[in-house]
């Protein structure tokens, strides 16, 4: 079986890292200014940051320690793996549409699904939130960042696109 791995940018992923802890000082920095100064706001939002980054610096420095393939690309479907809270393997026939939106300055790959409940019934409670945030938010229930990835986002989305008319095609014919 024909299978195209997409993997995470080794120099993206430091460059991750390094912005993680540029995010944590300014959240400690945030802290500290609140407590010298004995303003409450400045420290909630220091707390808060620090609540933000410190997981999401934990799961960089891990992922970049031990990476695994971001997209795993084969002619029965994708497996996602990109972030925290992706979904894992999704079949073609299981693939309503794809399309890019933006999250902030961010280009993704979004996903919807024909049957929203059986994706949300095979995945983590967790991941289920994350869903229906999205959901929630009008945007597409899989949202596949790949801003880590060692190959050009435009072309990842040209193979997926390609694999999923493939697929469309030799079921109608």
């Amino acid at each position: 079986m024909n299978e195209i791995i997409i993997k995470q940018s080794k120099v993206k992923s430091i460059g991750l890292i390094i912005l993680g802890i540029v995010m944590l000082l300014a959240c400690v920095f945030v802290l500290a200014f609140g407590t010298i100064h004995k303003n409450i706001v400045y420290i909630i939002i220091g707390i808060i940051g620090m609540g933000f980054f410190v997981p999401c610096e934990i799961y960089s420095v891990k992922r970049a320690l031990n990476p695994k393939p971001l997209l795993v690309i084969t002619e029965d479907g994708i497996t996602d793996m990109s972030t925290a809270s992706s979904v894992g393997f999704i079949a073609w026939n299981e693939i309503e549409s794809i399309s890019v939106i933006r999250v902030f300055t961010q280009r993704v790959i979004a996903i919807a699904v024909y049957d929203i409940d059986k994706l949300l019934h095979r995945i983590s409670p967790a991941k289920q939130k994350v869903i229906k945030a999205n959901l929630k938010l009008n945007y597409p229930p899989i949202a596949i960042p790949i801003n880590t990835a060692d190959v050009n986002f435009n072309e990842v989305l040209s193979i997926i696109q390609n694999k999923l008319n493939e697929h469309n095609l030799r079921v109608n014919n």
